[in-house]
């Protein structure tokens, strides 16, 4: 068998397990809230900037990826799968390609693997919305390779693209600058980050033409709360990368892996101990590359400590965030020396998490989908007043082991759009953790909700879907017996010098410990 012929029937079979991999896996969270956000074309097209406030800092992204939402709504979910696959294989090969500046292209496609599809961050996989947080940096990193290789047309039209596409681009584009940079091509570096600084520019005068629209810059921050959340970003980042978080979640992504999945991880592992001597021996990591990857990952930190909202971990949606640092961590896990031992730890670390992960978020969009059926089914549901009250309990999240990890009714604008489809109240609340009752009213401290019960009130029980009416007076009974919900295991060590600190560097993560 020719080389070639075999090259392209493992071209096949990848993709293949590509697809799988995300075939299944359906719609979450606030793509719930998105579908049905446009009367008609003409508003999906011309955005309305205090309507979709997001999508202005980030025209590409909204046109590559938003048209989906407007297009099929909640059918045809295989598309949006589909698309995330597709997606995950161009930025794979983009990845690659800029791996192959600097390691052989066994260690280049290894790299760019580890990188695109690292469980840390599997939220950028299989939540569509967020499937721009592995293009956005394998389009930039694509650039950088063209450019680099004096194809500087179409690197520059890319980088332009890439800059523009996101408001989380910045680190990337000034970070893989820096490599420019350290290299001395003082000028390159210049013209490469150039875009960037537009980009902020744009991002600043948005924020002037149209107040109020800006909500990741964090107006009250002071240079102290900068600089505690500055502390807090790294220290977050290798506890979810490399200490406790990881390793949970590893363990409960194996524990989640079907049969067939099993089997096609255990094939793949088979293969690298058949052809491990084939692999290029331990190379040395170029000192300019290191700069960069570094750098993108510093100027994360600083990104979301101006926001002083985002904190890394390994579990829950929010591990999206976490992608900045997975970038150097694959580049510096892909120049191991390939033995059996570091096959096994492969395996462990990435190849049947990665695999435990899509059958987790399959099964887990089944259970939410036959959820959203029983909603729309449900004939008492329908049959309440606009005046009355919907106070809903269970499905807040998944369960991952005892963690809490996709989010469903924890927030409200998720809640809304699911049950306006058959509720005609306007009043629809999930009694997450964090919902407290003062007299007759219910308190959202998190989100900033405030709920009347002056109507009469109904509970729904998500899980059984059983609807009854209840009083005012059941309501402190509910609130109580609510399970707690665990994000992270500090929250397990309550009451020790671990919830105090945590809470000293950002005073909002006190609800994780109330």
């Amino acid at each position: 068998m020719g080389i070639t012929v075999r090259r392209i029937i493992y071209a096949v079979v990848f993709a293949c397990v590509i697809v799988y991999l995300f075939m299944g896996t359906g719609l979450h969270s606030d793509d719930y809230c998105v579908i049905g956000s446009w009367g008609d074309w003409r508003e999906f097209i011309f955005i309305d900037p205090y309507k979709m406030w997001l999508n202005i800092f980030g025209f590409p992204t909204y046109y590559i990826f938003w048209w989906a939402y407007f297009v099929m709504g909640f059918e045809q979910q295989w598309i949006y799968d589909l698309i995330k696959g597709l997606t995950h294989l161009v930025s794979l090969v983009f990845v690659y390609k800029f791996a192959c500046d600097y390691f052989p292209r066994d260690r280049a496609i290894l790299a760019a693997a580890l990188f695109v599809f690292y469980p840390l961050h599997e939220t950028t996989m299989y939540w569509y919305m967020t499937v721009s947080y592995i293009l956005v940096p394998s389009v930039l990193m694509y650039a950088h390779s063209l450019i680099r290789n004096e194809k500087n047309f179409f690197g520059f039209f890319l980088l332009i693209l890439g800059a523009f596409a996101d408001f989380s681009s910045p680190p990337y584009v000034f970070g893989l600058a820096c490599i420019f940079l350290f290299e001395r091509k003082y000028k390159t570096a210049v013209l490469f980050a150039f875009p960037s600084v537009l980009y902020v520019a744009y991002y600043f005068l948005i924020k002037f033409i149209f107040p109020g629209i800006e909500r990741r810059i964090n107006a009250s921050l002071t240079f102290v709360d900068f600089l505690k959340q500055l502390l807090l970003q790294p220290l977050s980042f290798f506890e979810a990368a490399i200490g406790p978080s990881y390793w949970l979640k590893i363990y409960y992504a194996i524990s989640s892996i079907s049969l067939l999945s099993f089997l096609l991880a255990s094939c793949i592992v088979v293969n690298l101990f058949v052809n491990v001597k084939s692999f290029t021996n331990r190379l040395n990591f170029p000192k300019s590359l290191f700069i960069g990857l570094f750098s993108i990952l510093l100027l994360s930190f600083g990104m979301f400590a101006l926001t002083g909202l985002y904190h890394h971990s390994a579990f829950n949606l929010g591990n999206r965030t976490t992608v900045y640092g997975s970038l150097l961590i694959a580049f510096l896990l892909a120049i191991l020396p390939i033995n059996r031992k570091t096959i096994v730890f492969f395996a462990l670390i990435f190849i049947f998490p990665v695999f435990g992960m899509s059958d987790y978020w399959k099964s887990w969009n089944e259970h939410q989908k036959a959820v959203i059926k029983n909603i729309h089914s449900n004939k008492e549901l329908a049959a309440l007043k606009p005046e009355s009250t919907l106070l809903v309990i269970g499905n807040i999240y998944s369960k991952l082991g005892p963690f809490s990890h996709i989010e469903l009714f924890s927030m409200p604008w998720v809640v809304n759009p699911i049950f306006r489809v058959t509720v005609k109240s306007q009043n629809i609340i999930a009694l997450t953790s964090y919902i407290k009752l003062d007299q007759q009213t219910l308190i959202d401290p998190k989100f900033g909700g405030k709920f009347e019960l002056s109507g009469p009130i109904y509970l729904y029980n998500s899980e059984k879907n059983i609807v009854r009416r209840i009083t005012l007076s059941e309501i402190p009974q509910l609130l109580s017996s609510r399970p707690k919900e665990i994000r992270h295991w500090v929250q397990l060590v309550r009451g020790t010098w671990i919830e105090s600190s945590i809470i000293a560097m950002s005073p909002r993560l006190v609800y994780l410990f109330q």
